[in-house]
């Protein structure tokens, strides 16, 4: 005996006429509609002109309200070279440089912290051509500009960074960036390190995503400021050469030589007289060490001369370099474990720095959170660095108040725990993944042993 067939449509006739009064045509469901419009909403195009929007407002509503003659006060020395360029002149001209800052109501005595004349150039000259394009606006339409590009490059490094670590959720990078205590010393400073942010955030996107001639590029821009990032292009390089992603160091020697050549119609021997900028004019670090954050400058804070500083000095800085190197050349290591220790080396190597430099950092700070620390430790790390910097800056503003201006820029050396931090974290839980790998921790000697 044959059961009935279960009722429904037949293919052959097509479907049932029974109850077609009641059937629906499929409707797209809200959480469809939702995710559909979030990718829209999403896209680069729609973040960048949001950013934009959100800065240009900020520099409106500051622009009704802040003293602009007390904010971006370093943009004066790029203001100086801008000029110097568009007329055709050396941006490394101390005379001119002085007259040109003096008139701007540049003083010896407050702003020069009673050496300076006027702050000095030390840049390479096709980022003073840059700046260059901005002297139309005169002085004060130029130095809004600048905070305001300084603010969009600030927001878009956030952006940048939403997708470079995962475990990081992609709301923290946006807020994190531009929150970050001394990214906003960085910004109203007028200070430099927030383009070198952007850069390296720029760099590690493309060469995440296989844009190889453009990363290269992206490094070449991060040479503006050699003594910040001078470590990350080199490791950076080594690591490209060992991966035989040659592309990269292509894109990097071309836009290199690209600006080299803008640099020599400007100033013939601008390599030259860069580096001569700064034997004429020291870095004020010179004779007020305590306002640096680097290794070097914080044993010459404590008193540290001749032998025993550059001993100490050695000490740490030879055994990075040769940890950053072992790095660079294993084809193992990450793209962000590079990017995280380049960043890191310029406060153990480099003879200067100062703490609006501090923005770089955050790089390594993401990578620890979402790959070395577990959910807990990474959130403490996260609100130390978002809390404890105001706090430090509160401590600097009454200490200050307290004492002549001869002395005002003593403790700023006490945000050199940034760093440290930073540096002690990485290595322990570098040391602390070796142990559970049952693997040697990365040292100096097992870097400069290995083949």
């Amino acid at each position: 005996m044959k059961l009935p067939l279960a009722s429904g449509p037949d293919p052959k006739r097509g479907p049932s006429r029974v109850g077609s009064e009641q059937q629906e045509p499929p409707v797209e469901t809200l959480t469809g509609w939702r995710a559909r419009w979030g990718r829209r909403i999403d896209s680069p195009w729609v973040w960048l002109a949001g950013l934009t929007l959100l800065a240009a407002t900020c520099v409106r509503a500051l622009w009704e309200v802040a003293p602009w003659e007390k904010i971006t006060p370093d943009y004066i020395c790029y203001w100086a070279a801008g000029k110097l360029v568009a007329s055709g002149q050396s941006p490394y001209n101390e005379a001119l440089q002085t007259q040109l800052q003096q008139e701007r109501g540049w003083d010896r005595a407050t702003d020069g912290l009673g050496k300076y004349d006027f702050l000095p150039y030390y840049y390479p000259p096709w980022f003073a051509a840059g700046c260059a394009l901005l002297v139309p606006l005169g002085y004060d339409g130029a130095k809004a500009a600048w905070f305001f590009l300084n603010l969009e490059l600030l927001l878009l490094s956030g952006y940048l960074l939403r997708d470079a670590v995962p475990g990081v959720p992609r709301s923290v990078p946006p807020v994190l960036v531009p929150v970050f205590a001394l990214s906003i010393v960085a910004l109203f400073v007028g200070q430099t390190s927030i383009l070198m942010l952007f850069l390296s955030a720029l760099a590690w996107r493309l060469m995440e995503r296989g844009h190889d001639r453009l990363a290269g590029a992206a490094l070449a821009g991060l040479t503006t400021k050699p003594q910040l990032a001078a470590a990350l292009v080199l490791a950076l390089l080594i690591w490209s050469a060992r991966q035989r992603r040659w592309r990269i160091v292509a894109g990097f020697t071309a836009a290199l030589a690209a600006l080299s050549l803008l640099g020599a119609a400007i100033v013939a021997d601008w390599p030259i007289e860069m580096l001569r900028a700064a034997g004429r004019t020291p870095p004020p670090t010179v004779y007020f060490p305590w306002i640096g954050t680097t290794w070097l400058l914080a044993l010459k804070t404590a008193g540290l001369r001749a032998w025993p500083l550059w001993g100490l000095y050695l000490a740490a800085a030879l055994p990075f370099l040769a940890v950053l190197v072992h790095a660079a050349l294993d084809r193992s290591r990450s793209l962000e474990e590079i990017f995280s220790l380049g960043l890191i080396a310029p406060f153990i190597l480099a003879p200067y720095g100062r703490h609006y430099d501090f923005p770089v950092l955050l790089i390594p700070v993401l990578v620890l959170m979402g790959r070395r620390l577990s959910e807990q430790a990474g959130a403490a790390l996260l609100v130390a660095l978002l809390v404890l910097p105001y706090i430090n800056l509160g401590i600097i503003a009454k200490f200050r108040e307290r004492y002549p201006s001869t002395v005002r820029l003593f403790p700023e050396w006490t945000f050199l725990w940034i760093p440290l931090l930073v540096t002690v974290t990485w290595f322990a839980t570098e040391a602390a993944g070796s142990r559970r790998r049952g693997l040697p921790c990365a040292s100096a000697e097992a870097a400069l042993s290995s083949p």
